[in-house]
């Protein structure tokens, strides 16, 4: 993520967003604070990823009503599974 000032901003419009097209992220700053932020079109906005993190919430809802109040993996037996399959 880069940070430029309004007047660099302005002054260097052109390639700002050439480096946006390739994917860059952009923070417009006034005074040292950040006012303004230009992402690449088509990214996730913050809608769609509400909307993901809702999902999941209802699916780990979903998974805890099915387990029926049995007992979950502990850390250190998920790490346990974890390193048994990379081997």
């Amino acid at each position: 993520m880069t940070t430029v000032t309004a007047f660099e901003a302005k002054t260097r419009f052109g390639e700002l967003l050439e480096r946006v097209a390739r994917g860059h992220e952009i923070v417009i700053t006034r005074y040292d604070k950040p006012v303004a932020r230009i992402v690449p079109e088509g990214r996730p906005g913050n809608r769609e990823v509400a909307a993901v993190v809702d999902g999941l919430l209802a699916l780990q809802a979903r998974i805890a009503k099915r387990a029926g109040g049995k007992a979950t993996l502990s850390d250190a037996e998920v790490r346990g599974a974890i390193e048994a399959g990379r081997q």
